[in-house]
């Protein structure tokens, strides 16, 4: 039976999730399942937002800890209804000299691009799960606008005492001098969450059935068939995320195929941890549980639908 094609208009929130969609895309998993995309990027939060909500966009990757206090206070119908990766992949921290371990930060200068933005949040919470509260004055953190090479460099100098990297700019960071120290993993919302809106689910679950298979297709492609996945990544990511070497595509391929989901259910701790990025701001939602804004069950319908096949 041939399956009538059905488009999705998909918006990605940052860079690093392009290897992904871009690869479901190339591996022609998407055509497979009869979906016709328009994915485009956008990387300013509230535009992707403002254009979900008046329907110019069908479905957003990303927008992991905004939309909580909009449901929470206005009743906004966001859905998040799959999730591809629980943690957080900034773990590796350059340091300066004398710095040897995440408690030895207390009382220095630790820079970021700003900690507004989910990246910035991330590094406040990791820092105060160690025992290290900003707003105790347990660690001061300076917010520069800059590349990240830049952050780097200026630890290395010892004008701050720590910077956090995801991959590829750690490798680029050892290759240059810079001590980078792998430190423990946080758990946390990232990448590719799917974030719609309840009107769009229930008047598209043809739709919305369709993107979780070729998600949980496409992320077993990424993890089980490398050299395929690193080819796409070579010939259509490269340019897009700055990665200049085979090398810096296969490292980057390799801390993400470790991270994907294959089953695309966010973990619990993930859950409470990004909420605590959605607190800092809007303390007056701690009532809210969080996971009001989840709808997993068309994950589950794979996920059971699987097992019956395992038991048949």
């Amino acid at each position: 039976m041939i399956m009538k094609p059905k488009s999705i208009r998909l918006l990605y929130r940052a860079a690093n999730h392009a290897p992904l969609w871009l690869m479901i895309e190339k591996a022609g998993i998407f055509a497979k399942h009869g979906l016709e995309m328009e994915i485009t990027a956008g990387f300013v939060r509230q535009k992707a937002v403002d254009l979900l909500t008046r329907g110019e966009v069908d479905m957003i990757s990303g927008n992991h800890h905004n939309l909580y206090p909009r449901r929470a206070k206005r009743g906004e119908p966001f859905v998040h209804l799959a999730q591809t990766v629980n943690d957080w992949l900034e773990n590796q921290m350059v340091v300066a000299p004398g710095i040897e371990k995440i408690e030895d930060l207390k009382g220095k200068r630790v820079v970021m691009d700003d900690f507004t933005t989910h990246k910035g949040l991330n590094v406040w919470l990791y820092l105060r799960l160690h025992g290290l509260d900003a707003e105790k004055g347990d660690v001061e953190l300076v917010s520069k606008k800059a590349k990240t090479e830049e952050h780097w460099r200026a630890v290395m100098a010892n004008e701050y005492q720590a910077t956090f990297l995801a991959p590829p700019d750690d490798l680029r960071a050892r290759k240059a001098g810079a001590t980078v120290l792998e430190v423990p993993q946080m758990a946390m919302i990232r990448g590719a969450t799917i974030t719609t809106t309840i009107p769009y689910v229930q008047e598209h679950e043809d739709e919305v059935r369709r993107m979780m298979k070729c998600l949980v297709e496409g992320i077993h492609y990424f993890r089980s068939r490398r050299t395929e996945t690193l080819k796409i990544l070579k010939n259509h990511c490269a340019d897009l995320l700055n990665l200049t070497t085979d090398k810096e595509v296969e490292h980057l391929y390799e801390r993400y195929a470790s991270a994907y989901e294959p089953k695309l259910y966010p973990t619990m701790d993930a859950i409470r941890n990004v909420f605590q990025l959605a607190l800092r701001k809007n303390p007056e939602i701690s009532d809210f549980n969080p996971l009001i804004l989840w709808d997993l069950h068309y994950v589950r319908e794979i996920d059971d639908q699987r097992s019956l096949e395992t038991l048949n």
